[in-house]
């Protein structure tokens, strides 16, 4: 797993982000920014992509819904430019451009700005691994920012391809709750994978392999557990300022859409809740594993202090070099004493039997 102190320190320098006089990334993706745009109707799909200097707002196409995709957030100019372009505060940019998890859904008169989190399994350092995912909404267009290049969309993408879900037959609202759902669905997968390492950690607890590295992966498990849950809870905060829907750009038949996104973020809380149980569950047994060891561990010293503590006894006594000891200058005395040794610990080790301590 991997550590996080490194996230610490950033978010410390992320806070001076606020008071520079132009947006800066401070995020650790520093992948190629490109953009793609997908419009389409009832009709037909296009897909293109556009070149970084281009106005947005000059490739949308009114008579269709437009989705600009666009992944990587590395160059803070060019976020900068569209954003300010498509009408958001300086703020927004700056929240996403950070590296603070920041979750927040704010609406303008003429756009919806949602920034969140999306949680995904780094398979480069089997690893989990976050990154910055922003929607702007607008009359007939979203623009989607991701900061890493993962396939988040790529399922959405192909359902608009072949007309699924009848995703063409409606506009740019319920595309957005599409590519929410999306992300939401990805950190589902990503908390089931998670759980499926608690599962193999599980196995190797039962058949007794505990060690400082199990420690260590539940630890990281449960750090990783902390961020997607505030993520989510954040979310379902801030989508109430969605669901208000005071610029009217979410239509009223697909504010069902919404309402059962709202209900997918309580279900996931959920799914996060049996998780939380399961990881706690799994460190009390690292834990009695632990405990069971040391406790057997002192018992044998137990039961070797038994047989021993006479042994010493009677050697004590014998090596006191008094004169008046008659076994001392007895001619089997030697002898004798080796045979009364023996036998008390054989007595002792039988007696341990009996009782059934091991």
């Amino acid at each position: 797993m991997r550590k996080r102190t490194p996230r610490k320190s950033k978010n410390s320098l992320t806070r001076n982000n606020y008071l520079l006089a132009k947006p800066t990334y401070f995020g650790d993706k520093n992948i190629p920014m490109s953009i793609e745009l997908v419009q389409y109707d009832n009709m037909r799909v296009a897909v293109k992509n556009i070149q970084l200097q281009a106005a947005i707002a000059e490739q949308l196409d009114k008579t269709k819904v437009n989705w600009v995709k666009i992944t990587g957030i590395s160059d803070a100019i060019s976020v900068n430019r569209i954003c300010k372009e498509l009408g958001l505060h300086s703020f927004d940019v700056k929240d996403l451009l950070a590296d603070q998890q920041v979750v927040k859904a704010v609406g303008y008169d003429n756009v919806s700005f949602i920034l969140m989190s999306a949680f995904y399994q780094d398979k480069a350092v089997a690893d989990i691994d976050d990154m910055q995912v922003a929607f702007i909404l607008g009359k007939n267009f979203v623009v989607s920012f991701q900061e890493a290049s993962v396939p988040v969309f790529e399922e959405v993408k192909k359902n608009i391809e072949e007309n699924n879900v009848l995703i063409r037959q409606k506009g740019a609202d319920f595309l957005l709750y599409i590519l929410l759902n999306a992300v939401n669905t990805f950190n589902i997968t990503t908390v089931m994978d998670i759980e499926d390492r608690l599962a193999e950690i599980e196995d190797q607890l039962i058949i007794g392999r505990d060690s400082i590295d199990i420690l260590q992966l539940l630890h990281a498990c449960r750090v990783d557990y902390m961020h997607i849950k505030r993520s989510t809870i954040s979310l379902r905060e801030e989508f109430a300022n969605l669901l208000h829907n005071t610029n009217k750009l979410i239509k009223e038949e697909n504010l069902v859409y919404y309402n059962d996104f709202d209900d997918r973020m309580r279900t996931t809380l959920g799914d996060l809740a049996s998780f939380y149980e399961s990881l706690t569950s799994l460190l009390d047994l690292y834990y009695n594993n632990n405990n069971l060891k040391m406790n057997e561990i002192i018992k044998r010293l137990t039961i070797v202090s038994t047989i021993f503590i006479p042994l010493t006894f009677m050697v004590g006594v014998w090596g006191m070099n008094f004169r008046l000891m008659p076994e001392t200058d007895w001619k089997y005395g030697y002898l004798v004493a080796w045979v009364v040794l023996i036998a008390i610990a054989v007595f002792s080790y039988l007696w341990i039997r009996k009782q059934k301590w091991f």
